[in-house]
């Protein structure tokens, strides 16, 4: 008896080093601060530059642009108005800094703050914040920029949890991306070198995981994405640290953060048949050297660019203990994690349940055009 039970208990301990060796942990708390946008974050739209350039977010009453969602209640209290004042939760939040000149024109926005040097005319009414709210919005966004740049096969692996790298990424066509981490979460990282046009993504994944693409070049497409499963807008980053990397819309309703920091800009424009463009996520351009510009300034009550602020809150990415097999727990552990990962296969959601039969039918019912 004394060799069965000595058997069994050995057998115990090697299973659950196994199922803990195998069990991956979830992101860090660096990677969470690694993409905390600070005081560039809880805007739907922030563009902050040194030139003195004049952007239009819509001049005319009968072509409207819209600016939904986005809160300054998830900005921190550090960044807030001098003397501080509580946050103004509301919809349509935009943050202008540095020399920018925006002609709010027509935009349909709950309210825009501005730095003491910019300038905002026309559009809903504006709340001066301090200069230094903008200087670290902007070092906040060069920050995240710098750290996404900053990851490679190498670190991701090894440096940092739950990531998972793909190098030499091609964006053309029709693309499923599907995430590899949909119960632990962490960081699907795609190193693009090359964008075709009109590229068409369909996302695939948990509202645990984070998509984030490395962008060599500007982003132009005309076509709707899709979401499948509870993937969050907002961890959908589209990193444009390239010098004069643009985004281009036309029509298109796309998903993300999309964070141009190397001088590029954006461009919102309506289809041929009057579809308007919108980003649901949050859209930061930072020191861009051309205009921001929202559709075009003529046109009969259609609306050119719509922003839906689904602001980025990394505070979702830290890091949450995994129990760790312990020799002296022996069989008993094995025994818990067997029973943990039965009730995980009992409970598992139909999008879960989809994935591992490889059915099709509960994967097109999760399918999302939004």
């Amino acid at each position: 008896m004394g060799g069965r039970q000595a058997l069994i208990w050995g057998l115990g301990v090697a299973l659950a080093l196994a199922l803990g060796h195998e069990r991956p942990a979830r992101a860090n708390g660096a990677q969470a601060e690694g993409f905390n946008l600070g005081c560039a974050a809880g805007f739907g739209l922030v563009n902050i530059t040194a030139s003195n350039v004049a952007s239009s977010l819509g001049t005319s009453t009968g072509s409207p642009n819209q600016l939904n969602g986005g809160a300054t209640v998830s900005v921190p209290a550090s960044c807030s108005v001098t003397p501080p004042s509580p946050a103004q939760p509301g919809n349509g939040h935009a943050l202008v800094g540095g020399n920018a000149r925006i002609n709010a024109g027509s935009i349909a926005a709950t309210r825009i703050f501005r730095s003491q040097s910019a300038t905002v005319t026309n559009g809903p009414g504006t709340t001066v914040v301090s200069n230094a709210w903008t200087v670290q919005a902007e070092a906040d966004a060069l920050a995240v920029a710098s750290y996404i740049g900053g990851i490679n096969a190498s670190n991701c692996t090894v440096a940092l949890s739950s990531c998972r790298y793909n190098d030499a990424v091609n964006l053309s066509g029709s693309l499923t991306l599907t995430g590899s981490l949909p119960t632990t979460g962490g960081i699907n990282y795609y190193n693009v070198t090359t964008v075709g046009r009109n590229v068409d993504l369909n996302f695939v994944g948990s509202g645990r995981e984070y998509f984030v693409f490395n962008m060599p070049t500007s982003l132009t497409t005309n076509q709707d994405w899709t979401l499948q499963g509870n993937v969050d807008p907002s961890k959908i980053i589209f990193n444009f640290a390239r010098p004069g990397s643009n985004l281009a819309l036309t029509g298109s309703d796309v998903f993300g953060t999309f964070l141009l920091t190397g001088g590029g800009t954006a461009t919102l424009n309506r289809s041929g048949n009057g579809n308007p463009s919108s980003i649901t996520g949050s859209l930061i351009v930072i020191n861009n050297r051309s205009a921001l510009r929202f559709g075009s300034t003529t046109g009969a009550n259609r609306v050119n660019a719509v922003i839906n602020g689904r602001p980025f809150n990394p505070t979702a990415l830290r890091s949450v203990p995994v129990p760790g097999p312990l020799p002296l727990l022996g069989g008993a552990v094995a025994f818990g994690w067997s029973r943990r990962l039965r009730r995980r296969l009992r409970q598992a959601n139909p999008f879960h349940l989809a994935t591992m039969a490889g059915t099709a039918a509960p994967m097109a019912a999760g399918c999302v055009r939004r």
